[in-house]
């Protein structure tokens, strides 16, 4: 079933405007037409079933179905910033695999140095889409971007940054099979790492060197596939 999320608390009976990105969205990719069923995501992650109306221009909101999954633990993603539109792709997975909010960093190899508007609209605009096509119960969040050196671990939350060789014993601890649901950060460096010297820093600030195994994943994944195994 297609779904859309919506800015706004939605109860049954009310008529709910399209935005063109959803019009054209429900005419032109998902081939809907007037009178086909969809789901709608309200603010607060309730689900309600919903009809298309006025050649896909409005919905009308029939009953509410119950509430949106949710991850069982928050997970905040602290992304180096990367090359071309890489960082697109980290929003798509990310939001995929149930990232509640992703940080884009800025470290000492990073080479793209900030971020502009337009690069920010499209990446929530990212986040908005793969968050739907999930049928997660909220939209990823996307915060400001940051230095490396201002990110702190909040109080009751457990830090990792993802290295590929971290130092002996690191490689056989699986966090992730911890029972408890304490929020997790998890900070990922550009394409070539974080440097030996931010590493020593962050394990400073509380945050442990995890490695998911033997081999070396692109930076692009590498948050999305951690994040995946620390919500099962």
């Amino acid at each position: 079933m297609v779904r859309l999320a919506v800015d706004e608390v939605v109860q049954s009976g009310q008529i709910i405007g399209l935005s063109p990105e959803h019009q054209h969205y429900l005419a032109a990719v998902m081939r809907r037409q007037e009178g086909d069923p969809i789901e709608v995501l309200s603010v607060g992650g309730l689900v309600f079933r919903a009809v298309i109306l006025l050649g896909a221009t409005a919905l009308r909101v029939t009953e509410q179905m119950g509430r949106a999954w949710k991850p069982r633990r928050h997970i905040t993603l602290y992304q180096a910033l990367l090359k071309g539109d890489h960082f697109s792709e980290v929003v798509d997975r990310a939001s995929q695999a149930g990232v509640s909010l992703i940080v884009p960093i800025v470290t000492d190899r990073t080479i793209v140095r900030d971020v502009r508007p337009q690069r920010e609209n499209r990446w929530r605009a990212i986040a908005k889409e793969a968050s739907e096509q999930s049928q997660r119960a909220s939209i990823l969040e996307i915060g400001p971007c940051t230095l490396l050196k201002e990110v702190a671990l909040l109080d009751g939350s457990k830090g990792f940054v993802l290295h590929p060789h971290p130092a002996k014993g690191h490689h056989s601890k699986k966090p992730w099979l911890e029972a408890d649901a304490n929020p997790v950060a998890l900070l990922v460096g550009p394409e070539g790492g974080f440097s030996a010297d931010e590493v020593s820093y962050l394990e400073q600030k509380q945050f442990e060197p995890l490695s998911l195994g033997p081999s070396v994943y692109r930076s692009e994944n590498a948050g999305a596939f951690a994040s995946v195994l620390f919500l099962q």
